[in-house]
């Protein structure tokens, strides 16, 4: 931890005693000693680094493991973005493996594993033993990089009747395979910015600013705002369960600074069992945390763990989101809790129906609305019993969903709808002031209005139909209206007549509000969108964007500064990732390509329409939480979910994303699948359901034990489920009826089995792959690797099965290594092996060339399947997709291939 206002002090004495020249001698020995020791090869992790040398030094003890092991797991990423070799530490992942649970709320109840002395030495030389074994990976790195292999290839000529790619992995089957032709040069043809929903917005108290990280280890920053420097930073040390990537917080909230402390709210996986569930106070002064209060479990994809707070008390919306129950429960936020800042206990909890408006503190009054349109004014400073209506002082009802923050001012609340209104209502009373309709609401946005901005008399609000709205606050009176380039999603900031303006294009307008607001700048920050809210003082104004970067410029539109909300460096012009992200995997959502068009959901809520071959945006659509899946095309119709925050299923118009219907069916992880007039989708409640494609309306529902997390498959009249309950499910797709359901030693995940011609190919999250016969659900052949993970959709084409498997665990959703096998589809027998896949399946171009991505190192390799002379398939080349790729598959069509890397981007290659 650094302490910037600790003061070290020299103290000098004009008589040195010999005792104390001894000390000094034997201090430039170990000076000398520790020079000789430098850091032959650095990491880029300057703790890191440091941890290094003190290894060396003084090996591992009981109280130094939990943080060593932590970082050694950061270290073999880090490594991994890098493409360095870590085959020297699969061994040491394995004995940590033997002695360390997998989850201890699997195994424990959520409780903290407990260890033996005799393990507690192992573990201990472990990590000794791990370090040793990564410092041999650096150095290789180092004198020997990875050769990214081109193609000597020729460039592919255009198709215009290629085969679309209309569901995840291609078709009904799910079988990776459509006929399209795939990229042939690994050449990049565009790249779609695609970000986090990151809300998390600045904030400044006198000349420090206060910024949130999403690490694993680093949660919070105390920043110099005249520089960017850091001044402190806040860190955590996951627990030493082998799937920290998802057991470990991630804060993704907005800070609040009091007197004494700064707050942040956690978020993440794993239920109310799991870690992430508290507000977290940490000393404004050091940076350590303080202590945790526990604020119930926010799932990660929401992107939203909003709270207020002051000295007296902490409001925050709650509902229970606990997928790994069983049941599972996966509520939208319907209630408000308030709780005492002194002792922590919890003074109320009021239900007010799903909210999607962060709730505001106001002294003693709490501002909030839903999603019905209700704006509530609650007390927090009464005692009553929990349902009593005297909670609310008043309540006022708007023509349409208020998800958005609401502002206030000495006298009034103001805040925008989605059908086009802006509000002005007394906060004491709810008394409308005024309203205001706009034209042209746009239909595809969640969220149509910015949290409105109160600046010298003006109320300044932007809205998803890319207009700024300039109001008299006092009378509502239309002062001005600006078209931007893209939809104004953050509030707004100014200084005087200064105001600032970002879009989801990443550009930020510098406008006077002199006489008549005019555009005096428009400054192109980056090319990820802003949906933080804006803050500016008497010299700054600080952005932060989806691409997780502050960006600070003076009042004058000048850049000053930049800093990385995750820590990074920069490597070949690709950002290196020295922490993760925190709470699970993000950038997960498979494309899709029908008639030219690339569709593709994102983890900051959007669905994206675009060129497929420029890149260009033709539309999005805004829903409540990330998509997972990949949004399905049947008959001109687009079909999605989302994974947490509301349970809308859509269906939107594929050509303008204008909504069709939408069906009430709770969260969504995996992707639908559709088929002759019917849609299939699978629950995160554990309720697999069928519904009529043209009007939403559900013809057959069926409750499993558990979540169903993976993407159904459909062959003649059967629709296939696979369930968390440890059961694969063959049901008439027709009536529901199960014709027969199959033991998994373990249920179904990201990986998703496939089915073609009366064939299932089967992986689970476990050592095993299986053939069952569609028909009948009899094992046709079985394949078996221990210590492997199969958690990969496979893929196949001409009597070849295409499977990836994991080996080591690492950080729990980033395995060690990932291999792609090449398997005979009747024997189960390797035909040969390749790096790739881990979480992201293969998929197989028209000339049978096959295509994966990797968890475990940042390329996308071409493979030609047939073996040479060695039995080794041919890397045909590879791409650097700067990161890993998570659970995103590609999509084929007209010689390009399409995946989402967890760099932020959608890649396109050619």
């Amino acid at each position: 931890m650094q302490r910037p206002y600790d003061k070290m002090h020299k103290q000098t004495s004009t008589k040195t005693n010999m005792k104390a020249k001894v000390f000094l001698f034997f201090l430039l020995l170990l000076t000398v000693n520790l020079q000789a020791q430098d850091i032959k090869f650095p990491s880029g992790d300057q703790e890191l680094d440091r941890m290094r040398q003190e290894v060396r030094q003084q090996p591992t003890e009981w109280e130094d493991f939990r943080l060593r092991c932590f970082k050694m797991k950061l270290w073999m990423v880090l490594l991994q973005q890098q493409g360095a070799d870590l085959t020297g530490y699969l061994d040491i992942d394995k004995r940590l493996r033997k002695i360390v649970w997998w989850n201890t709320i699997f195994w424990n109840e959520g409780k903290p594993q407990q260890f033996t002395d005799e393990q507690k030495v192992k573990l201990c030389q472990i990590v000794d033993d791990g370090f040793v074994a990564l410092e041999q990976s650096q150095e290789r790195l180092a004198e020997h990089p990875p050769v990214v292999k081109k193609s000597d290839r020729p460039a592919y000529v255009s198709n215009e009747k290629s085969p679309n790619w209309t569901h995840y992995k291609g078709d009904n089957g799910l079988s990776g395979f459509t006929g399209a032709m795939g990229p042939q040069q690994g050449e990049m043809a565009f790249k779609f910015p695609v970000g986090l929903p990151w809300e998390s917005a600045p904030v400044v108290e006198g000349e420090v600013v206060y910024l949130s990280s999403p690490g694993m280890r680093e949660t919070l920053y105390a920043v110099d705002i005249h520089t960017g420097d850091k001044i402190w930073t806040n860190r955590q040390t996951a627990e030493i369960m082998m799937d920290q990537i998802y057991n470990t917080p991630s804060n993704m909230s907005t800070p609040v600074v009091l007197e004494d402390v700064v707050m942040y709210r956690e978020c993440g996986s794993r239920g109310n069992k799991g870690p992430s569930r508290d507000l977290v106070y940490v000393d404004k002064k050091t940076g350590e945390t303080i202590k945790q209060v526990e604020a119930g479990h926010v799932d990660y994809r929401v992107g939203l763990p909003a709270f207020d707070a002051n000295e007296k008390y902490a409001i925050f919306p709650h509902g229970v989101q606990d997928i790994e129950a069983v049941p599972a429960i996966a509520q939208s936020f319907n209630r408000i809790i308030c709780r005492d800042q002194k002792t922590g206990n919890k003074l109320w909890d009021f239900n007010i129906g799903h909210t999607f408006c962060p709730p505001v503190l106001d002294g003693n009054q709490v501002y909030v609305a839903n999603q019905i349109g209700y704006v509530y004014g609650m007390r927090a400073d009464l005692k009553l019993f929990p349902a009593s209506s005297k909670r609310l002082a008043w309540q006022f009802r708007s023509k349409g969903s208020v998800n958005e923050e609401i502002a206030y001012d000495e006298h009034n609340v103001y805040f925008g709808d989605n059908a086009g209104f802006v509000y002005a209502l007394d906060k004491n009373t709810g008394v409308e002031r005024w309203s205001f309709q706009v034209k042209n609401p746009n239909p595809r946005a969640f969220r149509h209005f910015s949290k409105p901005l109160v600046h010298q008399g003006k109320l300044i609000i932007g809205g998803a139909n890319q207009e700024l709205y300039i109001f008299n606050k006092k009378n509502g009176e239309l002062e001005g209206q600006l078209c931007m380039d893209d939809w104004v999603r953050a509030q707004p900031t100014a200084q005087n007549n200064d105001l600032f303006v970002a879009t989801m294009k990443g550009s930020l307008y510098h406008i006077s509000l002199k006489n008549k607001a005019k555009i005096k700048d428009k400054i192109k920050m980056g090319d990820h969108a802003v949906l933080a809210d804006l803050v500016s003082t008497d010299q700054y104004v600080l952005v932060n964007d989806t691409d997780l970067k502050t960006r600070c410029y003076d009042l004058k539109g000048k850049f000053k500064w930049e800093l990385s909300q995750i820590a990074c460096f920069e490597k070949n012009g690709n950002r290196i990732l020295i922490d993760q992200i925190a709470g699970g995997a993000r950038f997960m959502s498979k494309p899709t390509v029908v008639d030219g068009v690339l569709y593709f959901g994102t983890p900051m809520r959007f669905v994206y329409a675009v060129d497929a071959k420029t890149g260009e945006e033709l539309w999005k659509f805004e829903a409540g939480a990330s998509q997972c899946g990949a949004p399905v095309y049947d008959q001109g119709k687009l079909y999605f979910g989302v994974h947490s925050g509301e349970d809308e299923f859509y269906c939107v118009d594929a050509k303008t994303g204008k909504p069709e219907w939408t069906q009430d069916i709770g969260w969504v992880f995996g992707s639908p699948n559709v088929s002759d007039g019917m849609v299939y989708v699978p629950s995160i409640d554990g309720n697999v359901n069928a519904m009529d494609a043209e009007t939403g309306v559900l013809i057959w529902r069926h409750r499993l034990d558990r979540s169903i997390c993976s993407e159904p498959m459909l062959e003649k009249d059967q629709v296939f489920w696979g369930s968390w309950d440890h059961y694969l499910y063959a049901m008439n797709k027709k009536t529901g009826h199960i014709n027969w359901k199959f033991p998994l030693d373990g249920g179904t995940d990201s990986g998703v089995p496939i089915v073609k011609d009366d064939r299932i190919y089967l992986p689970i999250g476990g050592p095993k792959f299986r053939c069952l016969n569609a028909l009948s659900g009899e094992v046709l052949w079985e394949y078996f690797e221990q210590g492997a993970t199969f958690n990969v959709t496979p893929a196949y084409h001409n009597g070849k099965v295409f499977a990836s498997t994991w080996r080591g665990v690492g950080l729990g959703g980033i395995c060690v290594q990932s291999i792609l096998y090449g398997m005979d589809a009747d024997t189960g027998d390797i035909l040969w092996e390749h790096p790739g896949g881990g979480l992201s399946g293969p998929v197989v171009g028209a000339d049978g060339t096959v295509y994966c991505a990797s968890v475990s190192d940042p390329f996308f390799y071409a493979i030609k399947p047939e073996p040479t002379e060695d039995g080794s398939p041919q890397t045909l080349w590879m791409y650097d997709l700067g990161n890993k790729v998570e659970e995103s598959t590609p999509a084929l069509y007209d010689g390009m291939a399409y995946v989402m890397s967890s760099d932020g981007y959608l890649h396109a290659i050619k």
